[in-house]
This record gives C-alpha cells, sequence and structure tokens, in this order.
C-alpha cells in the first residue's frame, strides 16, 4: 500500500477495543513508526505502552512514547517495556522550562536530519554541502543549556529517588478522594476516555466540568474566591474534547509528588460552595479569559496592571 505521511486511530468507547484497532492499522502495512502518549494529559488514564511496543515490532515498526504525563508519575522501564523511543518534558518533572528528552535507538537519530542547524551539529561545512555530527550533537545546535540539563538531571534524581509504591499510593489516594467527592456533588461529571479503565491506570489527573457553567468561569471563581489553581480549556486536545462533548472545554485538576489530601479536600469544597451560594464576585471576559470584575487587590511590583491583558492559556481558543 501507498505510504501516508501520518494516520490517526480514533480511541473506541473501550481500551481493549483500541489495543484492537491498533493492531488491525498496524496489520495493513506500511507504518514506521506508532506513536502514542504514555498518559493522557486530559483524563490521566495510562496506555498500555508495553502491550503496544510488541504490536509494533510484531508489524515491523518502531514505537515512539510521549511520556510527559507519564514520566512524573510512574517510573518508566524502558527496557522492559521493550520501548524505542521516550520523551518527556523537564517542567513536568519540576525542572525549569525549557528542556526535554528524547531517548532511543540511535540509526534513526543518526540518519535523520538535523532538528536545528547551528555550531555543534556539523562535522564540516563546506561552500555547497555539509556533514552532520552523530550522536546527540547532530540534533543540539548552537549554544547548549547546560542549566536546564542540569536541573532536569538532578529533577530526574530526586524523581527516582522516590519509593516507588509510596509514590504511587499517594496519588492514588488523592485521586480517589477527589473523583469521589466530585462525583457525590449534583451536576459535576468525571471525564474519562475509555469506559474499561482501572483506576490503578491512572495518574494524578482528574477532568471534570459542572452542568450550567463555563469552565473558564469556575477556574476564575475557584482561583479568586478559594485560591485553588485549575487548568481550563481544550489542553491542545481539541478533537478529544469534542468527542467527549465539550467543544469548549472543561476543568482539569493534576496533582504530584508535593500534593496532599487536603488539596483535594479544598476543591471539593469549593465547588459545593459554588453549587450552594453561586458566585460571590462579579466575573467579566478580559482578553477571552474570565477574571474578576470587582477584584481590588493590588498587584504586585513586577506584575502588569494593563487591561486586556488578562491572556489566554494555550490551546483554549481558536
Amino acid at each position: 500500500m501507498a505510504r501516508r505521511p501520518h494516520r490517526s486511530i480514533v480511541a473506541a468507547e473501550t481500551l481493549s477495543e483500541t489495543v484492537a484497532n491498533v493492531r488491525t492499522a498496524l496489520s495493513h502495512g506500511g507504518v514506521s513508526l506508532l506513536a502514542v502518549t504514555g498518559a493522557s494529559n486530559v483524563t490521566g488514564e495510562i496506555l498500555p505502552i508495553k502491550e503496544l511496543a510488541a504490536l509494533a515490532h510484531e508489524f515491523g515498526a518502531r514505537i515512539v512514547v510521549d511520556a510527559a504525563q507519564l514520566a512524573p508519575h510512574r517510573r518508566i522501564n524502558i527496557a522492559a517495556a521493550d520501548v524505542d523511543y521516550l520523551v518527556f518534558s523537564g517542567h513536568k518533572l519540576y525542572a525549569p522550562f525549557g528542556a526535554g528528552v528524547l531517548v532511543g535507538r540511535p540509526d534513526w537519530l543518526d540518519a535523520g536530519t538535523p532538528h536545528l542547524a547551528g555550531g555543534g551539529a556539523v562535522r564540516e561545512a563546506r561552500l555547497d554541502s555539509v556533514s552532520w555530527a552523530t550522536g546527540p550533537a547532530r540534533h543540539e545546535g548552537g549554544s547548549p543549556n547546560v542549566l536546564g540539563a542540569a536541573t532536569l538531571a538532578r529533577a530526574t534524581q530526586v524523581i527516582a529517588s522516590l519509593d516507588h509504591d509510596e509514590w504511587h499510593a499517594h496519588e492514588a489516594a488523592i485521586r480517589s478522594h477527589l473523583v469521589e467527592g466530585l462525583k457525590e456533588i449534583d451536576g459535576v461529571t468525571v471525564h474519562q476516555i475509555f469506559s474499561d479503565t482501572d483506576p490503578e491506570d491512572t495518574i494524578g489527573v482528574v477532568n471534570f466540568s459542572l452542568q450550567g457553567y463555563d469552565a473558564g468561569l469556575v477556574a476564575a471563581y475557584l482561583a479568586a474566591e478559594h485560591g485553588i489553581g485549575l487548568r481550563d480549556g481544550r489542553f491542545c486536545a481539541h478533537p478529544l474534547l469534542k468527542r467527549l462533548g465539550l467543544p469548549s472545554g472543561s476543568l482539569r485538576a493534576s496533582f504530584g509528588v508535593g500534593s496532599r489530601l487536603e488539596d483535594a479536600t479544598r476543591l471539593i469544597a469549593g465547588i459545593q460552595a459554588l453549587k450552594s451560594n453561586g458566585l460571590g464576585w462579579d466575573y467579566v471576559v478580559d482578553a477571552g479569559r474570565w477574571v474578576p470584575a470587582n477584584d481590588h487587590r493590588s498587584y504586585p511590583e513586577w506584575a502588569p496592571n494593563t487591561p486586556g491583558t488578562a491572556g489566554a492559556a494555550p490551546c483554549s481558543i481558536d
């Protein structure tokens, strides 16, 4: 069959059906690389990467796992899972912004077009051609982000030092408490992709919506009146939000090693208060985002107080 640049597999009702659909797609041939997410950044559901890697290899393909959401919540053994390529972001591991990781088999990386053309990526430059370096240098042209690399390395050391069982139990307890508490509130829906997801196969992410309220308004209310920070919008996953019946977005609560059970309790109480008492402040839309209209708190010296600059969260609007 003719090769296409890429094709997508739409998630089925269940995870088991979705894996079966992946098998069918791979069996048709013409697939070089299977790209999957390790854990959904929208709902926190974990995909069976070891099983998917085996499927890819069975049909002559390789697999790349986007572990940006998985790495901060689960220990990943690349060799045991037989993963060809793994990528993740530094800031998701509590390191500063600006650094990330791509690790994997070197042959394709050494043969591929350099990610950035610049000093360090070049072995020899000529007037009419160039010879590129191999290894990591090939894709790291220009001045290296030394601080980013050092802080990311330290962050991975800290994460690796955690007791895995305690780490998982900590997050699982918070997630269970939050999900059960939210489900008890009339009008709240907790969203997930697959109907057969095992609660054990989830990370510290809970996605939900409140009937009758725009997600951005709920987020602004929680921030202003309860001191709770949530993400709202479409989370750079617009097709999934449409499938979930949430074309304008939803709410996402995220937690990790520094979170506490009390944080989930406060969030539940905040939603309950909104249902019982309504909004305590007035809110308006400023630059595409809900903000308090009567917030008289002073801005810190370093923050600009310019009307119309509330800004929009990435991927929250078209």
